[in-house]
């Protein structure tokens, strides 16, 4: 008793305070046992308090929702605080979700069934024992109309333990174990009992299961052990393995478990066995490169071993054991990634990335007017279908030999072009020219050679008269310092929006490159390197072309709170920024998607948790624009931003969550939720309808167009209700094609092609893994549905940036680590196993493109 009474003061408070007793931290969900999603979450960030109310002995349980900077808008929200009268129908018991601690309890009048979950690092155990020990007075004193002061230890004790075995009685009616459920958690067994269990009538009997004849197909060799945790699901199927030699999916086991453990505290691997053997058991990660298909029930992926890498499917035995599949996998990937329980996640927020991770999940609407454009693309692409084999027989792929022999005799006729000139080209592209770039010395006949010769050399003279050797071939500079370093290789590029230049960075230098009217690409001049005011030197992790293009901004990592202006004509840095003393920038964007076509001074700046307006007419060590700015208390981690016709701005962070703003300074109006990796980069149309996010093994691609919005809104113009979050499109890789590259996928990020005139959309992405360049087709990804939808396109070497020429995207700019060449699109063909692998001289056997690149110079 008098530890009961003991407690008093911090169960009652005082007279005055209106709640006697507050857990300040926790998460409150709705149970719901029969709905695909069983956990909603209501408050993601929730206080549970007593409240008395004015009918003595009579009191509430309040679950208040809090929000935070950052939050969704109050009027998105249908209410913010939850009721209960306190009472022995309310069930109130202790519960555990996770490791975490929390109560459970009932609203018989509504039918339904909620769970409060603690912070565990802010609420301890004994807090919680106090706090269900008051909630245990409070029904006491409203069954007896007494005070609790007058209650036993016993009398309290007794009310606590009849709830718990209400509960326990009630959870063990609703138990049923099936047959087919048990069969799969007990499907994995040991190799040395290879017996299948089969019932008939009362009896069991154990048959052993056929030999199966030796496959053509190659499978993995065998896990040596398979990963041991707690089964969060296990689901039924056959099971398929991509044979690459014949490119079709084949039959490898009629019925085979595939079992999802945590093995630790957000790790969790996937098992996959049969009697006979065991197939995989691999962490789940997003190398995986997983694929769900409704329509089929099935789960496509990539297994790599040290040898090479394979794709399996396991088409699920019926409907229920692909849904928990779907949402086990779709758990377990969230958690991984985002180090978070997923029922943490609003509904809405889980319904998104069940969608995100599915194949065929519901498409976005087609904008109007584009469905006649699309013949226009289907004419287009008409010579990439004509390939046999994966030979295309078009002039675009046969010009190959024909380039290389043009490139061959104009290197022969051009031998009298000046030496620095050949100096310069050969830092920034290797010998052999490439298929589709002429240098400027391709663009040399005989005939011209001697003017070229004398232009060449007039230039050069007049450089050295200048004294200014910034922007020229000369091979040294002053002291005698090397042109570029040896090891350099090309990192970064810059497209040009009004003069036809591109800008490659090697090292401390940048390479210029001209567009001409065929849509080539010819080498100009080189910067030889790149200085602050102070004459350290220095590599740009960053380029932006600014005002008109008469100007780069760089950046450079080791002084993240500096930005560099680069005046192309002279070719070296003129002014240094300091943006901010303590803010260190991670990103910068133009104003507007087109400022930089424009004599607009102003950038938009990002760093871990701020968004902000850069101006550098304010001069001194701030030059961040008061009141245009936008801070989080929290690490956002954000990573990149893209910006829209009308200055909208999109940011993606390395959490994977989106945030749409509608200008700078508030908060903003959409923030869609993480699907667990990084976002790499982010781009969005002109009009801000859609938005693609690059992660590392897939693309997400979201339409911002609010549904059932009269004016024709977006999600920058004003935020989604909560049960209408836009249904993200992945856009990946096919498994079974990564077999075929022999290597995980990497993006690079993706980029919209540009239309600034206005009288044409963006048709296409671009983006690229590895030694590939893949597009996407807009139009078609939001005809169809299919995320798989792309054309592709191999170089002998890794692609490090890739973009669209401005204005259009019949011609692609492809940065190589040793050259940088201009694609057509038409030459992007649908991927066939020839297109993706590479077939060694006098071998009859396939090889991964990667094995042709490791011991062979460029």
């Amino acid at each position: 008793m008098n530890a009961l009474k003991s407690l008093g003061k911090l169960v009652w408070g005082g007279k005055n305070c209106p709640e006697m007793f507050k857990l300040s931290s926790g998460v409150l969900y709705e149970l719901r046992p029969k709905a695909k999603v069983v956990r909603k979450c209501l408050y993601k960030d929730c206080e549970l308090s007593i409240r008395q109310t004015t009918i003595p002995h009579q009191y509430q349980l309040i679950a208040t929702c809090v929000f935070d900077e950052g939050e969704d808008d109050l009027n998105d929200v249908l209410d913010d605080e939850r009721a209960f009268l306190i009472g022995t129908e309310l069930r109130f018991v202790s519960t555990t979700f996770e490791g975490a601690g929390g109560f459970r309890w009932q609203d018989e009048s509504a039918g339904l069934e909620y769970e409060y979950i603690v912070d565990t690092q802010l609420i301890n155990k004994p807090t919680r024992d106090a706090f269900a020990l008051a909630v245990a007075r409070c029904v006491w004193e409203r069954i007896n109309s007494k005070p609790y002061t007058e209650a036993s230890e016993k009398d309290v004790a007794r009310i606590m333990q009849q709830a718990e075995d209400e509960d326990i009685d009630r959870m063990l009616k609703q138990v049923k174990i099936e047959d087919e459920d048990l069969g799969a958690a007990t499907a994995v067994r040991p190799r040395s009992s290879a017996v299948k269990a089969s019932t008939s009538g009362d009896a069991t009997t154990a048959t052993a299961v056929a030999s199966v004849a030796p496959p053509k197909w190659e499978l993995p060799p065998e896990p040596s052990e398979m990963a041991v945790g707690e089964i969060i699901v296990s689901a039924l199927g056959e099971l398929y393995l991509f044979d690459a030699r014949n490119g079709e999916f084949v039959q490898v086991a009629e019925e085979v478990a595939l079992t999802v453990v945590e093995t630790d505290t957000y790790t969790y691997w996937m098992n996959v066995a049969s009697n006979e053997r065991s197939y995989s058991s691999q962490q789940i990660e997003p190398e995986m490169n997983a694929v769900f298909n409704h329509d089929h029930g099935s789960l496509i992926w990539n297994y790599f071993d040290d040898r090479r890498a394979y794709s399996f499917s396991v088409v699920a035995a019926d409907s229920k054991h692909y849904e928990a599949l779907h949402q086990g996998m779709t758990r377990a990937a969230y958690e991984t990634l985002n180090r978070e329980p997923w029922a943490k996640a609003t509904v809405s927020s889980q319904d998104y990335m069940l969608d995100a991770y599915e194949e065929d999940a519901d498409m976005l609407p087609v904008p109007d007017g584009w469905v006649s454009d699309d013949e226009e693309y289907v004419s287009d692409e008409e010579p990439e279908t004509a390939e046999v084999h994966g030979k295309s027989v078009q002039q675009a792929d046969l010009s190959e030999e024909d380039s290389v022999s043009d490139s061959d005799s104009d290197n022969s006729s051009s031998s009298s072009d000046s030496e620095e000139e050949d100096e310069i080209d050969q830092i920034f592209r290797k010998e052999p020219v490439p298929q589709g770039v002429k240098t400027t010395r391709g663009e040399v006949d005989d005939s011209s050679s001697e003017e070229s010769e004398s232009e060449s050399e007039s230039e050069s003279e007049s450089e050295e008269s200048d004294g200014e050797s910034a922007v020229s071939g000369d091979s040294e500079s002053e002291g005698g310092r090397r042109l570029a370093d040896a090891n350099a290789v090309n990192s970064k590029l810059a497209v040009g929006y009004k003069h036809g230049r591109s800008f490659v960075v090697r090292g401390s230098q940048i390479g210029v490159f001209k567009h001409t009217d065929g849509d080539d690409i010819v080498f100009d001049t080189t910067i030889n390197r790149v200085d602050d005011t102070h004459g350290r030197e220095f590599t740009p992790t960053s380029v932006l072309l600014h005002e008109q293009d008469s100007s780069l901004v760089l950046m450079d990592s080791q002084r993240p709170n500096d930005l560099y202006k680069m005046d192309l004509e002279y070719g070296k840095v003129v002014e240094e920024w300091r943006v901010h003393e303590d803010v260190p920038t991670l990103a910068v964007a133009p104003n507007t998607k087109f400022s930089q076509m424009t004599g607009e001074k102003t950038l938009v700046g990002l760093s871990h948790n701020m968004l902000y307006r850069i101006d550098p007419r304010l001069g001194g060590d701030n030059q961040i624009v008061q009141g245009e700015q936008q801070s989080y208390v929290t690490k956002n981690m954000f990573t990149s931003a893209a910006t829209t016709e009308s200055g909208a701005i999109a940011v993606g962070s390395s959490k994977g969550d989106i945030r749409l703003f509608d200008r700078l300074g508030v908060r903003a109006k959409t923030a869609l939720p993480a699907l667990g990796e990084a976002i790499l980069g982010i781009d969005v149309t002109s009009d801000g309808r859609y938005v693609v996010a690059t992660c590392k093994t897939y693309l997400l691609l979201i339409d911002t167009k609010v549904p059932d919005d009269s004016a024709g809104r977006t999600g920058f113009q004003r935020s989604f209700p909560q049960s209408q979050k836009p249904a993200p499109k992945r856009l990946q890789l096919k498994p079974e094609h990564v077999v075929y590259m022999g290597a995980p996928i990497s993006f690079t990020p993706a980029k919209f092609n540009q239309s600034p005139d206005g009288n044409s959309s963006e048709k296409t992405i671009v983006t690229s893994t590895g030694p590939f360049v893949i597009t996407w087709n807009l139009r078609r990804v939001l005809g169809t549905g299919r995320g798989d939808a792309y054309h592709i396109k191999q170089y002998p070497d890794v692609v490090v940036a890739d973009n669209f020429r401005f204005g259009q995207d019949k011609s692609i700019v492809v940065t190589l680590p040793n050259d940088v060449q201009s694609v057509r699109r038409s030459q992007l063909a649908k991927p066939t196993r020839e297109s993706l692998m590479v077939r060694p001289s006098g071998s009859g056997g396939l090889l991964s493109p990667r094995d042709s690149i490791v011991d062979s110079p460029y």
